[in-house]
Formats: structure tokens, sequence, C-alpha cells
């Protein structure tokens, strides 16, 4: 399904199961929690731990949709019941007798919508939860841990952008609800973005977005990659060492030698790509290159906090070629299209496209 269908599809599944009740009404059951059962609210607040809708209740059909649609982009079944619980005023993962749940307050996620203006944010509170789940927080009898939220919401970032998101609609939702100053619980706002952002570059990296749409590339084979700079462009620093890729080494992920926080290294990431040149604080930052899994340049150039930044060369696998200014990993600025047929456009482009 394409991508913007799929988000269309996920947004209605959303609304709906937002806005209508879980189940009839019926008045919510008073269960015991064991003690020191672990509950993760998405914004920190205080929730009762003494009362919980019925789980026996079936469950909202809608709302699962939306869960199983989260989850498919990193291949994973759900195994927790997502149950609505009105007047909770959040949104949280629990364990109530070994079972695992994700209760939400319609109300309270519709209200983040239209505060947001975006329903990304209440996509992005459910896969925060879905998290907690996922990464064994709710189960390891520790109740609720500032780590716990910071690598829950690193696994809301990456998701988001395997949804579609981009980093700010993947940011929405902690800047609205937030807090500035940590809790025993829960990191502030500040940390809590910075762990969005981490887990969206993260899929960036391994999953770019090509959101560059110039011209139906040529049906023919890709001309061989010229790695050489072009006589009036600014060259390009290639990293001394090439990275290699032995035989024997094909099973090897993250970095495979030098230095991959704050130094130069060599990473190479699940899907075979890799990145040759300067990191810091675990960042693609300064000069490197970027290569496909079988070895070919993908990109030349410069890099800021993990994105394609001011002047680099971005190889395509048809055989096209752009070589010009960047900045969030995209064409910005002066630049020129090199097609595979010969032909070229020399523009100014602004997020990937061509503007005069």
């Amino acid at each position: 399904m394409p991508v913007r269908a799929a988000l269309a599809l996920s947004s209605v599944f959303l609304t709906t199961a937002f806005a209508v009740p879980l189940f009839a009404q019926t008045p919510p059951t008073t269960l015991p929690f064991a003690s020191g059962a672990f509950i993760c609210s998405y914004t920190g607040g205080k929730v009762s731990p003494d009362v919980i809708c019925s789980p026996t209740t079936s469950s909202n059909r809608h709302a699962e949709n939306v869960v199983d649609r989260i989850l498919k982009p990193i291949g994973l079944m759900r195994n927790f019941k997502v149950i609505e619980c009105s007047n909770t005023d959040n949104c949280f993962a629990t364990v109530l007798k070994g079972q695992r749940f994700i209760v939400y307050d319609g109300a309270f996620m519709q209200q983040i919508e239209e505060e947001t203006e975006t329903d990304w944010s209440a996509i992005s509170i459910m896969a925060h939860e879905i998290g907690h789940h996922l990464q064994g927080h709710t189960i390891d009898g520790r109740g609720g841990q500032p780590i716990k939220e910071i690598e829950a919401d690193k696994f809301s970032g990456f998701v988001l952008h395997q949804l579609g998101a981009s980093l700010e609609d993947a940011t929405v939702a902690v800047r609205a609800l937030g807090d500035d100053h940590a809790t025993s619980t829960h990191p502030a706002k500040p940390a809590r973005i910075e762990a969005i952002r981490k887990g969206w570059l993260e899929a960036e990296a391994m999953y770019p977005k090509s959101r560059t749409v110039i011209k139906t590339p040529t049906a023919m084979a890709p001309k061989p990659i010229n790695t050489a700079p072009a006589a009036a462009a600014r060259p390009v620093v290639t990293p001394t060492k090439t990275p290699s890729q032995p035989s024997d080494n094909r099973a090897m992920v993250g970095c495979v030698s030098g230095d991959c926080e704050d130094g130069t290294g060599v990473f190479v990431y699940p899907t075979r790509e890799r990145y040759a040149g300067e990191f810091e604080e675990g960042d693609k930052h300064g000069e490197g290159v970027e290569y496909y899994a079988d070895g070919k340049v993908k990109y030349k150039g410069n890099f800021r906090d993990n994105l394609r930044s001011d002047y680099g060369v971005y190889y395509y696998r048809n055989g096209d070629k752009y070589a010009g200014w960047f900045k969030n990993n995209v064409p910005n600025g002066k630049g020129t299209y090199f097609f595979a047929d010969g032909d070229k456009i020399e523009a100014t482009f602004k997020n990937g496209q061509p503007v005069q």
C-alpha cells in the first residue's frame, strides 16, 4: 500500500477509534493491581492503580487496527489488549494479573489532536506506550524510570518515521504535553524531544526518505558512477581509508572500525549500507561517505547531526546524480541534478524540489 494511502487510512482509523465509545456504558470494574505494578502515563501525571475498565469487555477494533499499523513497519505482533477508560485524562501502559494493557482516554486523545491540529500527536503517544510493552518495561518489576521513558520516546520516533511522519510531526505531542522539569519517573521535555529525534534519525539512516521528484528516470542501465568532483564544485574530503567488507565479516553490524562516537569510524547498518567518516556524540557529523549495500557510493559530502547538510553529491541507483547544497537530508540551495540520459537541471532547490 502506498505510504500516503496507508497514512490516510491510519488517520481514519485513529479518528474513529478515539471518537467512538469503546463499549456500551458499563460502569468500570474495580480490580486490584499487584503491589508495585508498572503504570506509565505519557504525561507523567497521576493514574490511580486501583481502578481500570474491565478487561472482559470487548476491545475497540478500530483502536486495535491503529496499533497494528504502528507495529507493522517493525514486523511485530500485538501482545497486549487495548481498552478505553474515560476520565483518566491520559494514555498509559500497565499490567494486570499477567495481562498487558494499553489504556487510553478517548476524550484526552481527541483533545491533543485538536490542540496540535494533527493526528500524529495521538499516534506518537500510542507508539510510546507500545514501546514500553515491547521493551519489557512493564514486567521488569522496577516501576517507572526516566530511562524507560527515553527508550519509549526513541521507539516512538523510529516508528513514526516508518509511518511517514516528519521529525516535527514525531515530536509534536511531547512538545505540547511534556514537562519542562524532570520528575522521578519522567525526563524533562528537552531530553524527551532529543530521544524522539534520535529514534527518527536512526530510522532515517536505515531507510532514507526520497522526497526529490524531478523527472521519471530513463529506463536504461545506470551509467558508471563518476566520483570525481566537478571543477566548479567545492571539493569533498573522502576518509583516508575506504571501508572494506571482507567475506568473513559480512555478519558485522554497528561500529566495525575506528571511533563512531567522537572521531572517525565505519558504521554498518542492518541493511548492509555503510557510513565512513566523522562522528560527534554518536551522530554522523562532519565529512563522510555513505555506501549502498553493494559497496557503491551513495552520498559523499557533509553531515550535521546525522543529516546530510551543506555541500555534497548524492548518487541515485538509476544513474542520476545531484551535486549541490543540502539541508535536513534533502537538496536545499544551489545545485545541479544530472540525469542518467545526459540532461541536467541547474537550479535553486527547496525541500528537494527545483524552484528556479
